[in-house]
């Protein structure tokens, strides 16, 4: 079972992200309720590996690892930092051991067909881990594309052309590779970056975790989107997995969804997906 997670502005009561220009630190009973309410929500998916964005440092997805609410359900974790100047960052937890951990922190990229006049960076980063279960290869590509604050759709597009590019390579180099896209997109379906994302035929197409014709299908209040809902954070699969999608399993944890002590924790609704990988 896997799931994706905006855990927004997960700092702790430290000064301990050198790299960040405007790192925020919160108190210490602030920092031990957000531990103790995010654990509690991952608790409730019972993922086997979930994508986290928006959290700060190593420091605190280790805190996080190790809260009661999780049981020591999580044996590895995966935190690479990334562009982002607040110092928010994406990152992981797994049952499983990851095989690689790769870092796309420094990767420079233009918006296709524009001869690469505009040089970008991922907006944080694009966190790449690779696991293997039950003898398969399968990769997560963990995303965060650029925020709708001070909008910058083209390089929002640009990020997404560039993850489609690095999956496609990785499948390219290994046919078996079994991958997933998932994360916070900042966009919603038909949108140019998630249709960068899905691709088309004859190209293979990245499916949704499934949820499209559901009213419930949406993750955050956006009021750039239809009916001001919408749904920014998904898994895209490629068809292997897509194809192994096990039916009615597909979860959005809205609000309603959780006792109201939960309700502030993020701004964002978690989504969880099961996979039958064998």
């Amino acid at each position: 079972r896997v799931a994706t997670f905006n855990a927004e502005n997960f700092f702790n009561d430290k000064k301990d992200s050198p790299g960040a220009n405007s790192e925020e630190i919160v108190s210490a009973a602030e920092y031990q309720k957000k531990l103790a309410d995010i654990a509690a929500i991952i608790a409730r998916l019972n993922a086997d590996l979930i994508m986290l964005e928006e959290i700060e440092n190593d420091a605190v997805l280790a805190a996080l690892q190790a809260r009661p609410e999780l049981a020591g359900r999580f044996v590895d974790r995966a935190l690479l930092p990334g562009n982002d100047p607040r110092g928010i960052n994406i990152a992981a937890l797994s049952t499983v051991p990851f095989t690689q951990k790769v870092d796309h922190k420094d990767d420079q990229f233009a918006l296709a067909g524009t001869g690469g006049s505009v040089k970008y960076r991922f907006s944080r980063n694009l966190l790449e881990v690779h696991t293997e279960i039950n003898t398969r290869h399968v990769v997560f590509l963990g995303v965060h594309f650029k925020a709708k604050v001070d909008d910058d759709p083209t390089k929002r597009l640009a990020e997404a052309q560039r993850t489609r590019l690095i999956a496609d390579r990785m499948r390219e180099d290994d046919p078996e590779a079994k991958v997933v896209v998932l994360g916070d997109f900042n966009d919603f379906p038909g949108t140019p970056p998630m249709d960068a994302i899905e691709g088309s035929a004859p190209a293979d197409v990245f499916g949704s975790a499934g949820l499209l014709q559901s009213a419930d299908a949406w993750t955050v209040k956006s009021s750039g989107a239809p009916g001001g809902l919408a749904l920014h954070d998904d898994l895209r699969s490629a068809p292997w997995l897509q194809e192994r999608i096990i039916k009615g399993t597909a979860t959005i944890l809205h609000d309603e969804d959780l006792p109201a002590a939960l309700r502030p924790a993020s701004d964002h609704a978690p989504v969880a997906i099961t996979y039958r990988i064998d």
